[in-house]
């Protein structure tokens, strides 16, 4: 486990923001000896940021607590300590910390230091589902999981809502065989997913958009994307199924898949997770196995990565995966999906960050990784001003 993801959990356990699984992750850690060390040196951090604001602890009292924790931890987890028993030198040091700081937490501050006490970190919420359908027309349709039903009709499609936030186009059986283009784009702080008239499933991420028409014709299936979008493809060998995205073509029979295509992106990519396909630029091309990405860097230059596809597609399953990013990759999808802006001020840090947090946690939950390796974030309304830590 990283350390940016010991100190996640330590910080929300500490906030009483921790869900039951959070709680589960940490006593895990927290037993297992190998995290002994680093455990040690985050609880001596966090002492030196909060011991000023609070009154001391007795020892009486900080062993009472923490027969009470050890309790509650049974409770919530009967085989909490299978790995080791707990009068182990560092993990009662641990928890002890632990069991001083959840009773100062509770107490009632006094006149004395209550001016002293950091004020609560402003709550940005995270996105949700989402966006907006343009129709051929050029009007306008705001989608969320309250616009329920039919929309319209498009051509040889009608066009369907429902309350878990998926838009579906199915045929209609007064059609006709005009073509005509929709165009369904999320904000920053949306996502949303589309079924497309063959059956092909799509997922937009944040700030992203798909053209596509409403029922395909002739030999291919066509559609382009800005921003990300993860597909899985309907099959149909005699209609091949083909995406443009900053002026690259991904050509599939039927498969999975995700691509990353936005402007401020460094690169595009294409990650495969099943069926193959062929990424082309100009007059090169790649051809993928599941598990690889094709890479198209600003230079126009190509070339392919073994990927986690888990980080990969953490996004499409609510989380946020850092792998050793810096922190300017790391503030772009901050940015995307809590709708803010980000300005860096003095110099700008240098280091590398890893951690996984659920994409569902408000904004300073999500901060708690950076913060963890050095890095200070003031928040003014909805912009984040990062600058290094001292």
């Amino acid at each position: 486990m990283h350390k940016a993801r010991l100190a996640y959990l330590l910080s929300i356990y500490f906030d009483k923001t921790a869900t039951a699984a959070e709680v589960d992750e940490l006593m895990e850690a927290v037993e297992d000896s190998k995290h002994d060390e680093e455990l040690k040196s985050l609880l001596a951090e966090l002492w030196e940021q909060h011991h000023s604001h609070h009154r001391p602890i007795s020892e009486e009292k900080g062993a009472e607590t923490l027969r009470a924790i050890l309790q509650q931890e049974r409770v919530l987890k009967p085989v909490a300590v299978k790995k080791r028993w707990w009068p182990a030198a560092a993990a009662a040091a641990i928890m002890l910390f632990i069991a001083g700081y959840y009773w100062m937490s509770n107490q009632r501050p006094t006149n004395e230091y209550m001016a002293e006490q950091p004020v609560p970190p402003y709550v940005i919420k995270p996105g949700g589902n989402k966006a907006v359908l343009t129709l051929a027309d050029g009007s306008h349709i705001e989608l969320d999981s309250s616009r329920e039903g039919v929309l319209t009709t498009q051509g040889s499609a009608v066009v369907v809502n429902s309350s878990s936030s998926i838009l579906a186009y199915g045929p209609n059986k007064n059609s006709t065989d005009e073509a005509v283009y929709n165009t369904l784009s999320t904000p920053r702080g949306g996502q949303y997913c589309l079924i497309l008239s063959d059956g092909t499933k799509v997922w937009l991420n944040a700030n992203s958009s798909i053209r596509f028409p409403a029922t395909f014709n002739g030999d291919t299936r066509s559609v382009s994307i800005k921003g990300e979008a993860y597909f899985e493809v309907a099959k149909n060998k005699a209609k091949p199924f083909l995406v443009t995205a900053k002026e690259a073509t991904i050509r599939v029979l039927g498969t999975h898949f995700n691509i990353m295509a936005y402007e401020d992106e460094g690169m595009m990519t294409t990650t495969l997770l099943e069926g193959a396909v062929k990424v082309s630029k100009g007059d090169k091309f790649k051809i993928l196995k599941p598990g690889v990405q094709a890479q198209i860097l600003a230079d126009e230059t190509m070339k392919t990565a073994i990927v986690d596809v888990d980080e990969e597609m953490a996004w499409k399953n609510g989380w946020f995966n850092f792998n050793s990013w810096d922190i300017q990759r790391i503030m772009r999808q901050i940015s995307r999906w809590y709708d803010i802006d980000v300005v860096y001020e003095g110099k700008m840090p240098t280091g590398h960050y890893s951690g996984i947090v659920s994409r569902e946690n408000n904004i300073s939950q999500v901060l708690q990784i950076m913060k963890a390796g050095g890095v200070d974030f003031k928040i003014e309304d909805r912009k984040i001003i990062v600058s290094e830590g001292h």
